[in-house]
């Protein structure tokens, strides 16, 4: 079987920073590269460092470097060229739709879970053989840039960075903040 390598751009999110690059997929998804247990780290080339706070302002950039998975908060993959469809061992499996609300540290996210049957909270964190969670139609609000939203379609999310999961009420509306108040006089 002839391998096909792919340099693939990709987006990590660490509690603090931002980080993109480029990665190498030999015949996989992203998401099966991430949640191979064969290696711990993410090799990456043509690397920039910004921090969430201020994404625009890049720190550093590297011609290479890794990422340990488990430092790793999310992960997506930027808008970028087609890539071809991956040779899956496994087939496609119908799965329920469950609207959720995640806190991991120093971001939250609205999105879509995806699961084979209702939904067991605790089998998906504790019971998963995957490290990284998939959440389609994802909304990320970063604690260190409040104005900032991002929408990706799919992102991913490392289980045991998870700090709280629930299902939302689709029927109720998000309530919104309040405003902070001002302590001038």
């Amino acid at each position: 079987m002839l391998e096909t390598s792919i340099d693939y751009q990709i987006v990590i999110f660490t509690y603090r920073h931002c980080i993109t690059g480029e990665t190498v997929l030999k015949d996989k998804r992203l998401s099966d590269h991430v949640n191979e247990r064969v290696d711990t780290m993410l090799a990456l080339r043509n690397v920039t460092v910004a921090r969430l706070e201020n994404p625009a302002h890049i720190l550093h950039r590297m011609v290479t470097a890794v990422v340990p998975k488990t430092g790793i908060v999310l992960i997506f993959e930027p808008a970028q060229k087609a890539i071809p469809p991956s040779n899956r061992f496994f087939g496609y499996i119908k799965k329920e739709k469950h609207e959720v609300f995640l806190i991991m540290e120093g971001m939250e996210v609205r999105g879509v879970l995806h699961t084979q049957l209702n939904p067991d909270f605790r089998g998906i964190l504790f019971n998963s053989l995957d490290a990284f969670l998939p959440i389609t139609q994802a909304t990320i609000h970063l604690e260190a840039n409040p104005g900032m939203t991002i929408h990706q379609e799919a992102i991913m999310i490392n289980n045991q960075r998870i700090r709280f999961l629930g299902m939302l009420d689709i029927k109720s509306p998000t309530i919104p903040l309040p405003p902070k108040e001002s302590s001038a006089p």
